[in-house]
């Protein structure tokens, strides 16, 4: 190699390492979201999920956290002394815990609402509105996507979980809850049945769980 050729490519290798090449950011309309919006039958969801839910708090009377949720399915365990309150009856009683959702706007909305609602269901896959119960209508959240430093959404509610008594056996809860739905009222009502089956599909975020009670603690 003649010393004026290698001295070019010298000089070629040293600009390529200190002037990396820039790989443009998307635009914000285009963000992905952080984990694949997928339907329950694996096909893409034909509005992006604005949102995703991050950890869910199961809180105490003096507002300690007692368990926690980020995934689905985990089983969340909540001592009976610990409930903020407790009412009895003649057939059991209902025990009161409050709960923090924390979430993050990961796409724009497909279709602007000036409130999102909660909604909760005693079973992993409602079909019909029956099967859920609104537990907030009035969350406001920016349509902007977040700086990344800035903390997650967060809603608060108060869990109300029904046990029944009989015979002297242990108590044993009644449809506790299994299943929060973060929802834009505008677009779920845009994912019309049939075509759109599950509440699941619905919605722009959600989390399965197992919550149960441990009536000895």
């Amino acid at each position: 190699m003649k010393p004026v050729s290698f001295l070019c490519l010298l000089v070629v290798l040293l600009d390529s390492c200190s002037n990396p090449a820039l790989i443009p950011e998307p635009a914000q309309g285009a963000r992905i979201a952080a984990t694949n919006c997928k339907m329950l039958n694996g096909q893409d969801r034909p509005y992006p999920c604005e949102f995703q839910l991050y950890t869910i708090y199961f809180m105490g009377q003096n507002n300690e956290v007692l368990a926690t949720s980020t995934a689905n399915s985990q089983v969340i365990s909540l001592p009976k002394s610990k409930a903020i309150s407790h009412t009895v009856n003649a057939y059991g009683g209902s025990l009161f815990y409050n709960v923090s959702v924390d979430f993050r706007r990961v796409n724009t909305p497909s279709f602007a609402t000036s409130t999102y609602r909660l909604t909760r269901a005693s079973i992993t896959d409602p079909i019909s509105p029956g099967e859920t119960t609104v537990v907030d209508s009035t969350i406001t959240v920016s349509p902007n996507l977040p700086n990344p430093m800035i903390r997650p959404n967060r809603v608060m509610f108060k869990l109300q979980l029904n046990y029944a008594t009989s015979g002297g056996q242990s108590p044993a809860l009644i449809a506790p809850i299994q299943l929060l739905m973060l929802e834009n009222p505008v677009t779920y009502a845009k994912m019309t049945k049939p075509t759109y089956h599950h509440d699941r599909d619905r919605a722009e975020a959600w989390r399965t769980m197992q919550v149960s009670v441990n009536f000895t603690k």
